[in-house]
């Protein structure tokens, strides 16, 4: 019996298994590594291996192809002048941090395509150890996040446009921030044309992200983008028709067949312009402008996505240069209003002075007649003339003071002032009224409370205060009160009338702000205006404490000392 090694042949068989074995095991390996590269180089654009040995090139057939960087380039970090010159430093920091402490890096930046444009990539990479744990190399990958990055950066610079937008509410201004806002971040020019509402045309703003290219801007600027009948420059077409133009490749033959004539066309030639994007501004359906963005020095090209993003810019633009409008001719109308008012105040008032000059005439008279049975009824009659005439009188210098208030030339005549004998003097001239109209009147001032005011003006807050104890405290007991409160003086009217609603109240001392239908009461809701401009002037103010059917008190606080 012989044994096992002993048989022929036996001990020549097992190496040969070994070796078939490791063969299939060390094909199975290239397969799957074959694969898994296969599966890298789909999910990512751009794959990379570096040995931590200096002097060694990095291999990266994938990083060469996307950049056209050559192998000698990518010497001694040469890698690095792939990537946008803003996104380098940080770059080289973190990418030596990772290698320093043999940990993972990640980093986002912009790289250079072959043709000179940049695309956002987020780049990762790994340490690969040897079995005695050292790095024998660095692996990495760059996935192209354009679209993701692009649309933070769009949605971050639609924030700040909006923002611009609503800090200003001159169309002018606006228009400056969006083509500043615009260079740099979304062109190499901006153009802004406007539509103005009596129809014509006008360059507002050019914008140039190189600075030296100022008085090639100024030239642009001198271009006048009036549409022709049929127009075929972008800026025209979207001023007549209210339509964008989309041009990704510029070419000098196009720039021929939109020019309006040789100087424009000497001048687009000198800008370079490689791609062009024009946007009308639309508001409310109409024609605002249009804006026009050009790419002149990168690789950049305009498409479908910046088009959406120029109509999305554009709209905001377009509302707030509509507001702006709106505000301005809000502005002017109350400008014109105001100017009618000052002007009617002075001719109605003409008539007044000879009709009260007539009134005191017919006084005369009578008093020279007193054994006439016609006396009683005359006199009756002229005062209640003198109290029309007055009350006119005081209708007009409101409106006057309306109209100087919004002029700016409302003014303070200050002087020394006792307010108590200004309580009393005013409250002496409305006795008689209250006495008309069974009204309890009282009044409390003590004597003296000096101060430096417009002795005028402050009778002329009595006056509103008090006329409107009058007229609405329903025959209530009015009382008026001054009493000196530290530094302060406070002068107090209140009434027992109908009283006012609290939702009422925050608009009562607005101009012609009223909390009562004007059918009922008169006047024109002036008077309480007029005393908060009066009061905050003096560096006071003015409150009411109320409830509907339970009266009024309004109180003004005066200071008596100033600094």
């Amino acid at each position: 019996m012989t044994s096992p090694a002993e048989e022929p042949g036996r001990g020549a068989m097992m190496p040969s298994e070994g070796e078939a074995a490791l063969r299939e095991e060390l094909a199975q390996l290239r397969q799957e590594a074959g694969r898994l590269r296969q599966l890298l180089e789909i999910a990512a654009q751009v794959t990379w291996t570096d040995s931590p040995h200096k002097g060694l090139v990095p291999l990266s057939a994938s990083w060469m192809a996307f950049t056209g960087q050559t192998p000698e380039q990518l010497r001694d970090k040469g890698w690095l002048q792939a990537l946008h010159p803003d996104d380098r430093e940080r770059t080289r920091v973190a990418s030596e941090r990772a290698r320093a402490e043999n940990q993972p890096f990640l980093a986002r930046y912009r790289l250079r395509r072959a043709d000179g444009a940049y695309v956002w990539m987020l780049a990762r990479g790994a340490p690969i150890r040897a079995p005695d744990g050292t790095v024998r190399e660095w692996v990495g990958t760059c996935v192209d996040i354009q679209a993701q990055a692009l649309g933070e950066e769009r949605a971050a610079f639609l924030a700040r446009a909006s923002e611009l937008f609503a800090s200003s509410l001159d169309a002018s201004a606006t228009l400056a921030s969006l083509a500043n806002l615009s260079v740099s971040a979304l062109a190499d020019w901006c153009i802004v044309d406007v539509l103005h509402p009596d129809g014509h045309f006008e360059r507002v703003q050019v914008v140039a992200a190189d600075p030296s290219h100022s008085a090639l801007a100024a030239t642009v600027q001198r271009l006048t983008p009036v549409p022709r009948e049929r127009p075929v420059y972008p800026p025209a077409v979207a001023l007549a028709t209210g339509r964008s133009t989309l041009v990704p490749e510029l070419t000098d033959a196009l720039m021929e067949a939109v020019a309006q004539d040789a100087d424009h066309l000497a001048t687009m030639r000198a800008v370079g312009i490689r791609s062009l994007l024009t946007v009308p501004l639309l508001a409310r359906g109409h024609i605002l402008g249009a804006l026009t963005f050009l790419v002149t020095t990168s690789g950049r090209r305009y498409g479908d996505e910046d088009l959406h993003f120029a109509q999305e810019l554009a709209n905001l633009a377009g509302l707030a240069v509509d507001n702006a409008r709106l505000l301005q001719g809000a502005r002017d109308a109350i400008r014109l209003r105001d100017e009618f008012l000052s002007v009617a105040s002075h001719e109605l008032k003409t008539p007044l002075t000879p009709l009260s000059l007539k009134l005191q005439a017919l006084s005369r008279a009578v008093k020279a007649h007193p054994d006439s049975p016609l006396v009683p009824v005359i006199e009756a009659h002229v005062e209640t003339g003198h109290r029309q005439v007055r009350r006119l009188t005081e209708l007009m210098n409101d409106l006057l003071d309306v109209s100087r208030i919004g002029a700016g030339t409302f003014r303070l005549q200050r002087e020394a002032v006792d307010v108590a004998e200004v309580v009393r003097e005013v409250a002496a001239r409305f006795a008689p009224r209250f006495a008309l109209e069974h009204c309890d009147f009282r009044v409390e001032a003590p004597e003296p409370v000096r101060g430096s005011f417009d002795r005028a003006r402050l009778a002329q807050v009595l006056d509103h205060l008090l006329d409107n104890a009058l007229k609405y405290g329903a025959g209530t007991p009015v009382s008026v009160g001054l009493v000196v409160d530290g530094p302060m003086a406070r002068i107090t009217v209140r009434d027992g009338g109908i009283g006012i609603s609290p939702e009422q109240q925050p608009r009562l001392f607005e101009r012609y702000g009223r909390a009562v239908s004007e059918r009922h009461y008169g006047g024109l809701g002036l008077g309480l205006y007029l005393t908060r401009t009066i009061v905050e002037a003096e560096g006071g103010s003015v409150s009411v404490d109320s409830r509907q059917g339970e009266g009024a008190t309004f109180e003004v606080a005066l200071p008596l000392t100033r600094p």
